[in-house]
């Protein structure tokens, strides 16, 4: 099990009250099993053409983990955006066991 921290800006209204969402901050932590979908480099690393580094994060849960696909997960030292709506784990009987998060991060594009 990994940790795996979720980022996620606070949203608010600017002063013509349109929706806005602020600078991200954390907002809650999980342990997960952490499987690499993609690429090799990290963000730091210097790359000549483009690398797409990707996750696949599996939390475990009797309900719903709340993230969005607006949220940042900070995992293995990289921070990476969801790539989508997390997707419900259910086992063999139809029952949830937990959320299945995507992210990804393509550096040199």
């Amino acid at each position: 099990m990994e940790r795996v921290d979720v980022y996620r800006g606070i949203q608010s209204t600017d002063s013509d009250g349109n929706p806005m969402q602020g600078p991200p901050s954390l907002w809650k932590t999980f342990q997960a099993l952490v499987g690499p979908a993609m690429g090799e480099a990290k963000i730091s690393e210097t790359v000549t053409m483009p690398v797409t580094i990707g996750y696949t994060v599996y939390i475990r849960g009797e309900e719903p983990t709340g993230i969005l696909n607006t949220d940042v997960l900070a995992l293995r030292g990289e921070c990476l955006p969801v790539t989508a709506p997390p997707a419900e784990w259910l086992d063999d009987t139809g029952q949830h066991v937990g959320d299945v998060v995507t992210v990804r991060f393509t550096k040199g594009a």
